[in-house]
Formats: C-alpha cells, structure tokens, sequence
C-alpha cells in the first residue's frame, strides 16, 4: 500500500527531541527525511545515555537518539560555512518542508531562514519550533523540557498538594513534536489547494499551556485557581496508584473508580471486606470525603496481589485499573505484542533490538518502519550525489575541507 507522503521530501534541521520526534512522525507516514548535522555540532542527544562513552564510534549507541530518528538520511554540513549553507539550499530546492528547532537567532544566523528560503522554493513549508516563539519579549531565551514545562503552567497543577511543582521533562518535547507533525500536514493540505507554501511558528510553551486549558478556564469562568492534587481526582474516588506485591521492586496498579455502581463492582472484586459498606464511603461524596483512610484500605488489598494481578481482577468486573509496567514488562507486554507495536530493527551500531513503532494505525496508508536511525554522515554520498549531482571530487574536497564528514570533530 501506498504511504501517505511518499512523494514529499523533508529536511530535517533539528537536535534533541521534539523537532527529530516531528520528523520521524513524516518519515513514518513515507516522507524522505534528510536530516542535517555537523560534525563540528552533533545532535545533542547523540551525546546522552551512552553506555561506554569512551569506546569508538559512541556517538552511534545513545538510546535518546536512536529512538527518535528512524526512517531518516543523515547528511553532515557544517552550516557556519558558506559552501554548507549553500548546499542546505540546495536541499532546499528540491525539498518540501523544513524542520527546525532551534532558538531564533539560529536559522538567521546561518543565513537560512525564511524569508531566504521561501525565495528558493517558494512552495516550501518550514517550521520552526523554539520554546518561546518567535516572537516576543522571550524569544531568544534558550528553552529546554523542563524550563518550558514550568512557563507553560503545567508544573503548577503536578505535584502533592503540600508540596513543590514537579518537573516532568518527558511531558514537553513529544506534545510540541507531535503538534509540529500536525501543523505540517494542515501546512501541505494547504499547498495542495494553494500551491503555495507558508512558514509556521510553533511555540512549544504553547503547545504546552494548551493540555491545561480547563485549569485555565476554571480561572477566566470561576476565579477559582486549581492547586496540585497528586494522584486524587476532582470527583472521583478512589483514584490513585496503589503498591502491589512484589519481592524484587516497587510495583504499582492505579485503580479508578467512577460511579456508586462501580464502587460495588470494586468491592466484589475485593471479596466485599465489611469496611467497603461503612457510612463514610457509602456514596461517591463520602468516598472523595475520606481518602487517606480509603487509600491506606484499599492498599492492604493491594499489596496481597501483584500489579498485573489487581489489574485482571478489576477489569474483569469492569473497573478501570491498569499496572504501573516497567521498562522490560512494557516491552514483552502481550497486549502490544499482539497488535505490533514494538518492531524489531536492526542498527549497524547498536545491533538488533526492540523499538517503539507506529503509535496509530491507518487502514489504506499504513505507515512502517523503513530505515534504522542512520550513522552520522552515512548518507552523504547519496543526498550529495545522487541527488544534487555532485561528483565524487566535489564530494572529496568537502570532506577534506570537513564540510561534511563521519567523525565528530574531537571524539
């Protein structure tokens, strides 16, 4: 079956997360994907979560990297120097997006951004995704997950209410990526109408203060600032992670109870203990009422089962509960087995192992893993060549002159 942008090129100036995290979502879906580095600057994140730092070819192994470039070419060029900037206009020219996630300055700096690129192909699309826009009286401040998070209001509402606001630095970077990949596409249904590309500012704090807009509604609607809650609900109860039995690690359910119905529902799973018919958790309002007693009870239960275990036995009762897994257990989870989530890839620096894949599903243009993440330059050859045309001189002497590369500068 056909993907749904395999005639669509993308080039893919991004380090860290959300931006390659976009990009990877087009490759998916079939697009080409070029990502750019230098060898003078690699992508931040090949330099994270490396086991043996020291051993050749490191900047090849990081977990961080390797889960989010898949489905992609890499090229290297160094964009501070001319003949590197010129031959990112060249991609240019005969690509269709651009993905960028720096801080503002940046793409003007190396002379690439819009109002240049727009005047090479005027049908490209390009996004930049810095954390604060590209505007305003914060936008060259340099912005990373945790940082964005806390302006986004976010870490207000995350946290126990006797204590600080937490930092969840996974939470930014994939909700302004996947944000991105959207608005690229509402970007090429535009140009399919139009012919005509257009430029998209993407704020990734925006994209954040967006998931709270009922925190900020009850304020504009109720004066009524929402305060953090830990794991309680502002009707439901109980709801809340639970410690299981475990003799090895802390092992974790969250239970959820909706409705008086469900409660009875809960108590029958549980064997009907005499306290789950006491005054003070016989309706929804005296449940909410009384947590903390109701939390420490409901524990007692737990932790006689294993995660997995409560899991089954409220689920079969129609009560939403679902294990904390780790790592290990997410991966050999059968549910996910069952339907193909995880994909099996091999990667010429890291050998063969397990991989997120397609996080949706689409019936007549599935996208499916192509590519491993690539090497560090392993592409140069290829988009040089084959598609700009370069001959095998011209290619040399950008290597000699380290305008392209395969080696970080210093490694």
């Amino acid at each position: 079956m056909p993907a749904v942008l395999e005639r669509i090129r993308v080039i893919d100036a991004t380090s860290a997360w959300a931006g390659p995290f976009c990009a990877q979502i087009l490759g998916d879906l079939g697009a080409q994907v070029i990502k750019v580095e230098s060898i003078q600057h690699i992508d931040s994140w090949r330099q994270f979560n490396v086991i043996r730092p020291t051993e050749e070819g490191w900047w090849e192994r990081a977990s961080f990297h390797n889960s989010i470039n898949r489905n992609k070419y890499n090229v290297t060029l160094d964009l501070t120097r001319p003949k590197g900037a010129q031959i990112f206009k060249q991609l240019v020219r005969i690509g269709d997006m651009v993905v960028e996630n720096y801080t503002p300055r940046v793409m003007a700096n190396f002379g690439l951004d819009y109002p240049v690129l727009k005047e090479i192909n005027p049908s490209i699309i390009m996004i930049s995704m810095p954390g604060y826009g590209m505007t305003g009286p914060w936008r060259d401040y340099v912005g990373f997950a945790a940082t964005v998070q806390q302006l986004s209001g976010v870490s207000q509402l995350i946290g126990y209410p006797d204590g600080s606001p937490m930092v969840r630095t996974g939470l930014a970077d994939p909700i302004g990526g996947l944000n991105g990949a959207f608005a690229l596409l509402t970007a090429l249904q535009h140009r399919r109408r139009t012919g005509r590309g257009q430029y998209i500012d993407l704020c990734q704090n925006e994209a954040l203060s967006c998931i709270i807009g009922d925190a900020v509604m009850d304020y504009t609607l109720n004066r009524r600032v929402q305060g953090r809650r830990g794991n309680r609900h502002p009707f439901m109860a109980p709801h809340g992670c639970y410690r299981c039995r475990d003799e090895d690690e802390d092992k974790w359910v969250v239970i959820a109870v909706a409705s008086d119905k469900e409660w009875v529902r809960f108590s029958q799973a549980m064997g009907d203990p005499g306290w789950t018919k006491e005054p003070r958790f016989a309706d929804s309002a005296s449940r909410w009422q009384n947590q903390d007693e109701l939390d420490k009870l409901i524990e007692e239960w737990t932790v006689q089962h294993t995660h997995y275990q409560v899991m089954h036995l409220l689920q079969a009762a129609g009560v939403a509960a679902a294990p904390v897994p780790s790592p290990p257990e997410l991966e050999n989870d059968p549910h996910l087995r069952e339907r193909g989530f995880f994909e099996t890839i091999t990667h010429p620096g890291v050998g063969t192992h397990c991989y997120p894949g397609m996080f949706f599903k689409l019936s007549k243009t599935p996208g499916r893993v192509r590519m491993p993440p690539p090497l560090l330059g392993q592409h140069n050859e290829y988009v040089l060549g084959e598609l700009l045309g370069m001959s095998q001189e011209e290619i040399a002497q950008l290597t000699e002159e380290k305008i392209i590369g395969t080696r970080p500068i210093g490694a």
